[in-house]
């Protein structure tokens, strides 16, 4: 992090990550502000930083880890210095020009900024004419028409100054505008335009320059009203903000005289998720003192609804409620009077006449984004390539991957992406012409703010440019960097698009050039749960290993940013098992920044309050083996055989499962089967029938359910569907009722649909949405949990035997029951954290079995002999007199353990190991074979009369022993507990002694974390007939 880079300190990392069991490292370069603690900055690219490398590699290969790289420095996706402009991400830019047919004039010229939209800059950067780079693609002519430019008002006036006006000559599309806003606090404000006599709108366009992303000031909630007779404000339509400065809604016919624009917006402590109490948020705060409105402009012509995000200048959740309502479809543009005036341009200048007539010429070009790498030193830093050409992608990636000279790469990583939009490449009409069988060239228009044909017609076109987009940007930037790893002799990770739909993208088809899919999850307590679009990320990572015959699923795990310092293997156990059950079989642990030799503790992370920062100098570091071995034992097991999924869930053709399922977990299935996501690409080039199953990759499905946004469906979709049909396969879902693609012909449509639902097809076919009542009446469940809170998922091993993963979601013991219908032989329990294994007993009254897990507690279930857990088993109490000890203090005499943050013992802000003794008599024959504790916070080291006992670090807290012994014992429990009531400390009264970043993490609100051993102290003793 920020060039903090020493190789003493890189083979220290390496060598603990070792230790305790890490089997890989995936190596990134960033900066977040962390003061330099090494006399000089490492710079990526450098001769010390190639060293670094080189040292790195070579340390990792020599202790048996892989050594794998990402794309660029910073984790954005793919820029660097070294690209040129010519090879940058770019978006979508026109001019107008109104020319006489006969004339040869030169065009306006094409808006020329590094930007989001148009000649809007990157907030925060001054706009620099000539710095967009801008460059002609093509140029399309249509009859001119007064009606598609904006009303002209008569004066405009404000809520800054609501007697004053503006005349109708300064405010011809209400430019440049700027109104007050609290930062701080809710704010509303309004802009009026009005006219002399009435007018009639069906569109309106407006544009609000703010920054976005992470820290933001909250962009404005923006609504078009207009005044009754009784001189009120009613509403006529919302404008939602997206991530483009620009919002276009079209609507019914509206008459009136007076228009006004209301804005309004939240103050800017609302915009980072809350944080645990007393935690200090970062500083990142971009508060805005106004409302910057550079347009708002009124039009009698209708537009395509939200323009921007169908053009791909932004996104939505969900496109198909975003239909232009045909109500607003005047002054449309027919498609035979658009002339392709292309080849008629030179640098601009008209070179052959048009003809007789008025004629509108509409010149589009290409303009940097502006976008570049990071976050990333700035000499790291620099444009994000062109994700949308695969040459472009491959003469980036084959200069980043040159970088590292002859160290050995065993993997390449596309970190989820945060490169923002792009929407436009050379030859992209190429593309489109080969996906979607038709020019878009005379479509165009519709992304400048013209209705083509009708309004169905135009939002169809938008649909298939975003489609194709979203299918060259997995094919050339994916697919290529796969590529491009392969030639290497390495393997590719990828991420996606994580959380919901932050830009243009099917993440599915992106992961699918993967051989590690992965998703990401961030930490989350069991109250809150987790957030539904990082379940949804994983499931889909799984889902795509399952699909195209991966054998591992990756997940970045354990991200953090609300509650830092405070995790230990204890917290994250239920983190860890969500993701088992969600497919997960390689954890990659976010986050281990590398710690120079000089950095005093806690050490750096990536940022004080962001990441896991899970190295050597955390606090439990020593005793971190027991909980990785237990990540790569469930890991393991789970890659094992193939997937025991029942259904094949199509999610349609329209949005990824980010974004389906970003703000809600997926509910359709039940709890007692599995599912994988199947998105357009493996409906048509993977899924196929063999003996009536549904077969992909690795996975065999009994059904296929039409879900996510299978309500409308392109004529490809249905091809593919009636075809496993005719092989036999079951399908449930109700008929689509709208086409997808412009290029579906209607009888076409109708006819697929028509033979997929027949009536000869019953039994196959159900017409139903309700998934539920199909499986329970025609597919019975072969494996079952009692308890639907129980966490889940399942493998078919050694051809058809299950294993069987379940876990506790909760903090208290949960009593279920187990089934597995028409499976000979018993059941056996094994405890991944042990690893202990006995014969689960059958439940009184039915077929199933009863299972027990503790708090947090899981178990893989599998057919099997062994012994069963012993009936009964004998508790006593230790009482006796405990001596704790804290590194810095004197001995505390307690008479029972208890945790040492409890009041008066003076310990509560430490952090670290401090040691529990107790001794106590036993008296025989019959000795205790376990001891267990009430509570351990956070990770235990047991020794029993010297001997090591293992480390505990989730419920029950029991360790079996053999060193009991008649007469005197001798127990001794090292403790150790998280980072944080040390910062607290820290945070009220400063030493000097720890990095300094950290110590500012906490404030005197936060709250200290219980730390200790809770007794009593129980020994355990298997159940004698003459035990006394």
């Amino acid at each position: 992090m920020d060039g903090n880079v020493e190789l003493e300190g890189i083979r220290g990392d390496l060598r603990w990550l070792h230790s305790v069991g890490v089997r890989g490292v995936q190596t990134f370069d960033g900066a977040l502000g962390n003061p330099l603690v090494v006399e000089e900055a490492v710079i990526p690219g450098s001769e010390q930083w190639r060293e670094a490398i080189a040292v790195a590699a070579a340390t990792a290969h020599g202790l048996g880890l892989d050594f794998t790289v990402a794309t660029s420095a910073g984790w954005s996706a793919a820029g660097a210095p070294w690209v040129d402009k010519a090879d940058a991400m770019r978006k979508l830019v026109w001019s107008q020009t109104v020319v006489e047919g006969g004339e040869l004039i030169q065009l306006n010229r094409l808006p020329d900024v590094a930007g989001p939209y148009q000649d809007i800059p990157r907030w925060g950067v001054e706009p620099n004419e000539g710095s967009g780079d801008a460059k002609d693609l093509f140029a399309l002519a249509i009859p001119f028409h007064s009606i598609h430019d904006a009303l002209e008002p008569a004066f405009v006036r404000t809520s800054d100054s609501p007697a004053e006006t503006v005349t109708a000559s300064q405010a011809t599309a209400v430019e440049g505008f700027r109104l007050a806003r609290d930062p701080d606090n809710h704010s509303v404000a309004w802009i009026e335009q009005s006219f002399a006599t009435p007018v009639t709108v069906r569109s309106c366009v407006i544009e609000l320059p703010g920054p976005h992303g992470f820290g933001a000031a909250p962009a404005a909630t923006a609504t078009l009203q207009v005044q009754n007779d009784d001189g009120g404000y009613v509403t006529v339509c919302t404008l939602p903000a997206t991530q483009c400065p620009s919002r276009t809604m079209s609507f019914p016919a509206v008459t009136g005289t007076h228009f006004r624009l209301r804005l309004q917006a939240d103050g800017i402590s609302t915009v980072l998720a809350a944080f645990e109490k007393g935690v200090v948020p970062p500083p990142v705060y971009r508060p805005l003192t106004g409302f910057t409105v550079k347009r708002f402009a009124l039009y009698e012509s209708g537009m395509p609804a939200h323009r921007e995000a169908k053009s791909g200048f932004a996104t939505a959740p969900d496109y198909d409620h975003l239909d232009t309502d045909p109500r607003a479809a005047f002054a449309v543009v027919p498609l035979a009077e658009i002339l392709n005036v292309s080849g008629h341009l030179s640098q601009g200048r008209l070179t052959s006449p048009l003809p007789e007539g008025t004629w509108r010429i509409v010149r589009f070009g290409a303009s940097l984004t502006g976008q570049t790498n990071g976050p990333a030193l700035p000499q790291a830093t620099g444009l994000e390539v062109d994700k949308l050409d695969s040459e472009r992608v491959r003469r980036y990636i084959s200069t980043h991957l040159a970088q590292f000279g002859d160290a050995p790469i065993d993997g390449l990583l596309s970190d989820s992406i945060e490169a923002g939009l792009q929407n436009i490449t050379d030859h992209l009409d190429a593309g489109f012409r080969r996906l979607r069988g038709y020019d878009m060239i005379p479509w165009m228009l519709t992304t400048a703010g013209f209705l083509v044909e009708d309004a169905y017609s135009s939002d169809l076109f938008l649909a298939d440019f975003r489609r194709t987009l979203a299918e060259v940007f997995a094919e050339s930037y994916y697919g290529t960097l796969s590529e491009e790893a392969h030639k290497r002799g390495a393997i590719y990770y990828a991420e996606a698009l994580e959380d919901r739909r932050p830009q243009l993208g099917d993440d599915l088809a992106m992961r699918s050039h993967a051989d590690v899919p992965m998703g990401a999850m961030w930490t989350f307590s069991s109250e809150a749960g987790p957030a539904p679009t990082y379940v949804a990320d994983l499931k889909g990572a799984s889902s795509v290993a399952h699909v195209y015959g991966r054998s591992r699923t990756g997940a970045e795990a354990f991200t953090s940013g609300r509650n830092p310092w405070s995790d230990s293997p204890k917290s994250l156990k239920h983190v860890a098992d969500l993701q088992l059950s969600l497919g997960v079989t390689r954890f990659c642990i976010h986050t281990s920044p590398h710690q120079p030799t000089q950095v005093p503790p806690p050490g750096i992370a990536l940022a004080p309050s962001l990441g896991q920062s899970f190295t050597r100098n955390e606090t439990w570091a020593s005793t971190a083996k027991p909980w990785v071995d237990y990540l790569a034992r469930c890991s393991h097991l789970l890659s094992l055989g193939r997937p025991a999924v029942d259904i094949a869930y199509f999610i349609g053709e329209e949005a990824p499962v980010t974004a389906l399922f970003g703000n809600t977990c997926n509910h359709d299935v039940p709890a007692d089967y599995d599912y994988d996501y199947i998105g357009p690409d493996a409906l048509s080039t993977v899924l196929n029938v063999q003996a009536g199953e549904l077969q992909a990759g690795t996975s065999r499905y009994r059904l296929f359910y039409l879900g996510g946004a299978s309500n409308r469906m392109s004529t490809r979709a249905l091809e593919a569907i009636l075809r496993l049909v005719e092989q036999g396969a079951t399908v449930v879902g109700e008929r689509p009722g709208a086409k997808r693609s412009l290029s579906d012909e209607d009888s076409e449509h109708e006819r697929l649909c028509n033979l997929i639902w027949d009536s000869s097809n019953s039994g196959k076919v159900f017409a139903t949405a309700d998934l539920s009542s199909v499986l329970r009446e025609h597919v019975p469940p072969r494996m079952m949990v009692g308890d639907s809170r129980v966490r889940r998922i399942a493998r078919w091993v050694d051809g058809d035997q299950p294993l069987l993963f379940i876990a506790n979601p909760v903090n208290e013991e949960l009593r279920t029951t187990v089934t597995i219908p028409n499976m000979d032989g018993r059941l056996v329990a094994w405890d991944p954290v042990t690893p202990n294994q006995w014969a689960l007993k059958g439940a009184d009254g039915g077929d199933g079995y009863d299972v027990r897990l503790p708090p947090y507690g899981s178990l893989f279930i599998l057919r099997g002999e062994a012994d069963p857990r012993p009936e009964k088993e004998w508790v006593t109490e230790v009482a006796g007199e405990w001596t704790l000890t804290v590194p810095g203090s004197d001995p505390i005499q307690l008479t029972h353990a208890t945790y040492w943050t409890d009041p008066g013992l003076g310990a509560e802000h430490f952090s670290g190991t401090a040691t529990y003794v107790v001794e106590f008599q036993l008296d025989g024959p019959h000795l205790p074979h376990a001891v267990q504790f009430a509570d351990v916070a956070d990770v235990a080291h047991i020794k029993i009369n010297g001997q090591e006992e293992g480390i505990l670090w989730t419920a029950p807290y029991r360790a079996s022993t053999s060193a009991l012994r008649p007469g005197t014992n001798r127990i001794e429990i090292s403790i150790t507990n998280p980072w944080r009531n040390r910062l607290i400390a820290e945070a009220r009264s400063n030493n000097g002694t720890l990095y300094p970043p950290m110590t500012a993490v906490f404030n005197h609100e936060a709250e200290i974390l219980p730390a200790g051993l809770l007794g009593p102290l129980s020994l355990i003793y298997k159940h004698h007939r003459n035990f006394h």
